[in-house]
């Protein structure tokens, strides 16, 4: 039997962005060791000549996984039939007590005071977080955080993407054998499992002593579509935008504490990037840690602790005075809401994306 083709950019071309499939993660532009790729509108173009390695195809998250050889070498076992929120040691309300933290900080702020605590503590060397482009309004970039303020400007939650895969190969090249920390969507989640975990490439473009923070994700939106059309059409500058968020099936815009937009997410929904019709994990099920705001208190998030290295953080984060934690004795009965819409967007109808 021959052996199949290996798989060039060419083929992501065909069957991720020509389809619309592309998350936008970074992670082919990031890892290709010939760097001849590039982003251009929210896609990766080539440059140069593709040398037919095969990295980019396989650290694609819209590329083929095994989940459960993902599960047992990340997590030392797959995933059981009743977890449906993934592989989960334990789960928590949380919250930051720090009031400029909570200022800014999207729900309870916790991602952002757990990140800070890491770095101050010097248990993580740099956290690659998205930070908004100064001359784009709300245009996120992946910046590697090494201080608290650089943590601070990465707080709130961005509804465009960005590509994580880049910031986070490039704190992989400057702080070589430390930890370091990264925060991202399922999808960008996944490609970095990918990475980790594949045969075909080598893992060690990305930082070996990681720990991930995957945010609850149901969708994200195209720049120019959300930012550039749907606010003007609302009369709201970008500009003058502080704050985005998805609360009961509403849509909401904020400027300095002061309500602009309240519209029904369905309202939005043309705007939805075509690569989250394709996408199955609302709770970022292949990181360490994952954090959303569902189901959680007014000024809360909800923490799924997967693996001891989030719950090392979670507890170190407490222990310091930076963490309010409230911990959720039975999962199961309390996240009834963010089982339902991880059920739901599991089993979504997959659009064409063409």
């Amino acid at each position: 039997m021959s052996k199949p083709r290996p798989k060039s950019f060419g083929n992501l071309i065909v069957e991720v962005i020509r389809t619309g499939r592309c998350t936008f993660c970074g992670a082919c532009v990031a890892a290709c060791p010939e760097d001849v790729l590039e982003l251009q509108t929210e896609a990766p173009t080539i440059k140069g000549k593709c040398t037919v390695c095969q990295t980019c195809y396989f650290s694609c998250p819209q590329t083929s996984l095994d989940l459960e050889t993902v599960e047992r070498k990340v997590f030392g076992r797959k995933r059981k039939e009743e977890e449906k929120l993934g592989i989960m040691l334990e789960a928590c309300f949380a919250r930051t007590l720090d009031p400029e933290i909570s200022t800014v900080g999207q729900d309870g702020g916790a991602v952002t005071a757990i990140l800070e605590n890491i770095i101050q503590e010097k248990s993580a060397s740099c956290a690659v977080v998205s930070t908004c482009d100064r001359d784009l309004p709300w245009k996120p970039f992946p910046n590697v955080a090494t201080d608290r303020e650089s943590i601070v400007l990465g707080a709130g939650t961005k509804y465009t993407p960005s590509p994580t895969l880049i910031g986070l190969v490039k704190a992989a090249q400057d702080f070589k054998g430390k930890q370091v920390a990264v925060v991202g969507t399922p999808c960008q989640v996944k490609a970095i499992r990918k990475i980790q975990t594949s045969s075909e490439i080598s893992s060690e473009i990305i930082p070996e002593d990681l720990l991930t923070v995957g945010l609850f994700c149901m969708e994200s939106y195209s720049y120019e579509s959300l930012i550039g059309e749907f606010l003007p059409s609302k009369a709201v500058d970008p500009t003058e935008v502080t704050k985005f968020a998805i609360k009961k099936g509403r849509f909401l815009v904020y400027s300095n504490g002061e309500e602009r937009i309240n519209v029904p997410l369905k309202e939005v929904k043309t705007h939805v990037r075509k690569a989250c019709h394709s996408c199955r994990d609302f709770t970022a099920e292949l990181a360490d840690l994952s954090v959303g705001s569902v189901d959680a208190p007014p000024g809360w998030s909800t923490l799924v602790l997967r693996n001891q290295k989030a719950l090392d953080a979670v507890q170190d984060a407490e222990k310091s005075g930076r963490l309010e934690v409230r911990k959720i004795p039975n999962p199961k009965e309390t996240l009834r809401v963010t089982q339902r819409l991880s059920e739901r967007k599991n089993q979504q109808p997959e659009k064409n994306s063409s």
